[in-house]
């Protein structure tokens, strides 16, 4: 869905992680959810 709305890259030169984890990060701690902060994303096959 990040990728959707914000047509960003998975990789970023000055961000180890990318700005798609990032900004799901941020998504996520807005919401509520407790969890740590991811440091990479997972797809379903």
């Amino acid at each position: 869905v990040v990728h959707a709305l914000t047509h960003l890259q998975d990789k970023e030169d000055s961000n180890p992680r990318g700005p798609v984890v990032e900004y799901t990060n941020i998504i996520l701690k807005e919401m509520g959810h407790a969890a740590p902060p991811r440091i990479a994303y997972e797809f379903s096959n």
